[in-house]
């Protein structure tokens, strides 16, 4: 890989399902292995607590994108659900 570290930026896991993943799940459009942290605010693959997924993926091999420019803008990608109605708070209460 290269010398720069992961940043959990989430490029590589967003962008293109791992082979594992297919393997798994069979082709998606995004990996429901990778989660955005809200607390550490980074990507995380809930399969890198497996060390036998550690080994395959390469996890701590550093980053296998680093010209990507997502590295230097670290946030939640995840696509947020469009409003749709009212509110039940903007709602009349018919007083």
């Amino acid at each position: 890989m290269t010398s720069l570290a992961c940043v959990g930026c989430g490029w590589c896991c967003l962008t293109d399902q791992c082979q594992e993943s297919h393997i798994l799940y069979g082709y998606m459009t995004r990996c429901p292995e990778v989660l955005w942290d809200e607390e550490l605010r980074l990507y995380r693959c809930r399969l890198s607590s497996q060390s036998k997924f550690r080994e395959l993926l390469a996890m701590g091999e550093g980053c296998c994108a680093p010209l990507n420019t997502w590295r230097q803008d670290v946030k939640n990608r995840d696509e947020k659900p469009e409003p749709t109605g009212t509110a039940l708070c903007d709602k009349p209460s018919g007083k």
